[in-house]
């Protein structure tokens, strides 16, 4: 049996422990040990809301050989930074995927992915690493995703659009079919992408215009 650490503390580190407990492999291939802080120390309440506890840090928790791990970081660009120490010092991460999760044929993806309950990845999806598809989310057929995306709820992408590294969409976000949202792109609440977003831009708006 392997030990799912959690890395984070806050509220989204919360809500993937219960996701965790109603994922694949829980209770069979793996059970949940606790959590692991980042680089930022939250206020003392915060930790009161843990179900588990808090092992230690990324930077000094002694990994043992039965721990895996998930990031459950909303910022892409701290979960890159988080996920590296560990894996520099042999950790391994799994995917989470809640059972109310459809996959299906032909969805190549990656580690580190956490798709939490009502997430879909279309026939032929593509998903790179430590993806986070927060409830509802997901691709259409023939999608292309990155690494280190954070889709939150109801948001993604239609068929054959693409998600370019470290972008990030709020809430209801879209990308029509064939749109491309280049990296680092932020996406407002119900941000519709037509055709592109460039790189590092913010959009907000339907259709999504810069605010940048």
């Amino acid at each position: 049996m392997k030990h799912l650490i959690i890395i984070g503390v806050g509220g989204f580190a919360r809500e993937v422990y219960w996701y965790a407990q109603e994922s694949l492999g829980y209770g069979e291939d793996w059970d949940i040990k606790g959590f692991l802080d980042g680089d930022v120390k939250l206020a003392s309440e915060e930790y009161e809301k843990l179900d588990l506890p808090v092992l230690g840090n990324v930077a000094t928790y002694a990994i043992e050989a039965d721990d895996v791990f998930t990031c459950a970081i909303g910022d892409g660009e701290i979960r890159k930074k988080l996920t590296d120490t560990i894996r520099a010092r042999g950790g391994e991460f799994i995917n989470v995927i809640h059972k109310t999760a459809r996959i299906q044929g032909h969805v190549q993806m990656g580690i580190g992915n956490i798709l939490a309950a009502h997430t879909h990845l279309h026939d032929h999806v593509v998903v790179g690493d430590f993806n986070i598809f927060n409830v509802g989310s997901g691709s259409g057929h023939d999608g292309r995703i990155g690494s280190y995306v954070s889709f939150m709820g109801a948001s993604g992408l239609c068929g054959f659009a693409s998600a370019g590294d470290f972008s990030y969409w709020a809430t209801g976000a879209l990308a029509l079919p064939h749109a491309v949202v280049e990296d680092h792109v932020n996406l407002g609440v119900g941000t519709v992408v037509f055709k592109r977003a460039k790189a590092g831009r913010h959009m907000f708006g339907n259709p999504a215009y810069p605010i940048d």
